[in-house]
């Protein structure tokens, strides 16, 4: 089995410094390091390889520098390596870079290609299933683990509704998000010995021209317009007594109200008379019901949509979905277009994704938003590679400009750093994250279109949903107003006080990274830079890391409070710190806070 690894060397991210006088991000002397999420893809690569034989094969595109990540990945196990570096692959966007990758690996061949779910940097979550676009090749994200017998593969998929089981044939490419048991990760580069090839656009293409559009910044749909630094100022506060700090919460909390929507529809901008465009989202279900994340999508679109002078139009995909179209509408939704097909029941990534693709093809909305959860993270931009669009992922916020277009905040390095971005092509589509947004107030009253979209020929699923574990809802991390994370510290025992002080507060439990790698908490429910960020309006963190990977999971909390057993001052990012014993702070803190503080 020839097994090829995408990897990509990023900057180290608590390294990233802003410069407010240049506004743009200090990149000189910043250490540079293998993506982690690529680390762990090698290191499954290579217990594959060890199972079954073959080769692996590490391949990037960077920078001459780049080569520094390819050695760690020899270290790691990898047989030899493919770097393409070339002037004309610079400043290329996902679906840019996406095309470059797909052609190397159609001229390497590959059995299986694996990725890391993300980059650490500019977080997108799009190359894994643009580049399969691309291959047309049957892919699963966000895998867990990773088995194979002869041509056929078993993915464990971490999804938001729990575990989802596929099997599928082989070529095929899945992106890892945890690493095999026992790997060692923490390695230093190899030398080469002649293990590293270096390919050009010559190798990849016969006629490479000036201005390539296949390549680098010309190949590529969507532009950076500016970069921000959004770092949240956090109040620092140090309490001993947990009823003054609930108080404290409840202060900040009013002085940072939730970002509001609105019902009425503001005027649209541009010159009159002029073109008027509907704005799209989509309306995802769980537990058969709209997800909230959906409806925030609802809310905001009545902004979009007032500005571009069209309707709201709610794009729905499953089986059954009469009531989630009335829900819809009740939430703000003018429109609404049911993709209603029994082929559509069980999740699939090919299958919904060529449902989506029918429908961006012969409807052509202006503006498509989708949620940025784990599987609209999938099926988007794979539809999105299919039809060689432009995509932003993990969008903060949206505007749109006198022109009509999209004007996409995309968050990197942890959340900190807020890049705004626009693309070329149309429809104009997005990834939003969860609670970015606030639903509207349902109105039984509302009323709207309902028309469904009839799929031609919806693509034949190449991957086979074997099982579903339902056990573990980690939607409800993105849904909660409060989250409580907790580190390895709280021990065994300790977890199930945290979730009675949970329910008590009407919260989600997650972990750091330290907790869930003592099985404390699935990897699905993992909080930071690793695993998931979270926006609740509460955040509390007890017994957790204190580092940027672990940070950065908050970054967009409206009040973070965290609970140590000193008075030190606060260093973090928190804005409320409880000394003493949490098992005696924390209960104390859950009932003065929900008895009004």
């Amino acid at each position: 089995m020839k097994i090829v690894c995408l990897v990509k060397q990023v900057p180290r991210g608590d390294a990233i410094r802003f410069d407010e006088e240049t506004k743009s991000l200090v990149r000189e002397g910043v250490p540079l390091e293998l993506n982690t999420f690529d680390a762990y893809a090698v290191a499954v690569a290579v217990r594959l390889r060890e199972q079954h034989g073959g080769e692996v094969v590490a391949m990037t595109m960077g920078p001459p520098q780049a080569e520094e990540a390819l050695r760690v990945t020899l270290t790691l196990g990898a047989d030899r390596c493919i770097h393409l570096s070339d002037r004309v692959f610079a400043l290329a966007d996902t679906l840019g870079t996406s095309r470059t990758l797909a052609l190397a690996l159609r001229k390497e061949g590959a059995d299986l290609v694996l990725c890391g779910r993300k980059t650490l940097d500019s977080e997108t979550w799009q190359v894994p299933p643009e580049v399969a676009a691309f291959l047309d090749l049957p892919h699963v994200t966000n895998v867990g683990t990773l088995e194979a017998d002869g041509s056929t593969l078993r993915a464990r998929r971490l999804g938001d509704e729990g575990e989802e089981l596929y099997e599928l044939q082989l070529p095929a490419l899945c992106s890892v998000a945890v690493p095999p048991p026992n790997a060692t990760l923490a390695v230093e580069p190899a030398e080469t010995n002649g293990r590293i090839a270096v390919w050009s656009a010559a190798d990849l293409v016969s006629d490479v021209r000036a201005n390539d559009k296949r390549f680098g910044q010309t190949g590529s749909p969507t532009r950076v317009l500016a970069v921000r630094d959004v770092s949240p100022e956090r109040a620092r506060e140090v309490f001993e007594d947990p009823e003054e700090a609930a108080r404290r919460v409840r202060e900040l909390l009013a002085e940072r109200p939730a970002t509001s929507t609105s019902w009425e529809k503001p005027d649209r901008l541009g010159e009159k008379p002029g073109h008027s465009y509907d704005c799209w989202s989509v309306v995802e279900l769980v537990d058969g019901r709209v997800a909230r994340v959906s409806l925030e999508l609802l809310g905001k679109s009545r902004e979009l949509a007032g500005k571009l002078g069209g309707r709201v139009v709610a794009l729905i995909l499953g089986h059954g979905l009469d009531n989630a179209a009335r829900e819809a509408i009740r939430h703000g939704a003018e429109a609404v277009v049911l993709v209603d097909d029994e082929r559509l029941r069980e999740y699939q990534p090919d299958r919904w994704a060529g449902a989506l693709r029918e429908v961006l093809e012969e409807e052509r909305p202006h503006a498509l938003l989708i949620p940025a959860t784990n599987r609209g993270r999938d099926y988007g931009p794979r539809a999105a590679g299919e039809l060689e669009l432009g995509m932003t992922g993990d969008c903060i916020d949206l505007g749109i400009d006198r022109a009509g277009r999209l004007i996409q905040f995309k968050p990197a390095y942890g959340g900190n750093i807020v890049s705004v971005i626009m693309g070329a092509t149309t429809p104009q589509l997005a990834t939003v994250r969860p609670r970015m947004f606030e639903p509207l107030e349902p109105r039984d009253s509302a009323e709207g279109e309902i028309r469904r979209f009839a799929l031609n020929g919806a693509a034949a699923a190449r991957s086979r949903l074997v099982e579903h574990d339902a056990g573990q809802r980690a939607f409800e991390l993105d849904e909660a107003d409060t989250v409580i994370a907790v580190g390895a510290g709280i021990g065994g025992d300790g977890l199930e006080e945290i979730r009675r002080v949970a329910d008590e507060l009407d919260g989600a439990v997650g972990g750091d990274r330290g907790a869930c790698d003592a099985g404390l908490l699935p990897r699905s429910r993992q909080l930071g830079l690793l695993g998931r960020a979270v926006a609740p309006r509460l955040y509390v963190a007890v017994e957790t890391g204190g580092d940027f990977e672990h940070a950065s999971a908050s970054v967009k909390a409206a009040v973070i409070v965290v609970f140590k057993s000193s008075t030190a001052p606060v260093t973090g990012t928190a804005d409320v710190a409880v000394a003493g014993d949490w098992r005696h702070t924390l209960p104390a803190f859950a009932q003065a806070y929900n008895s009004g503080g």
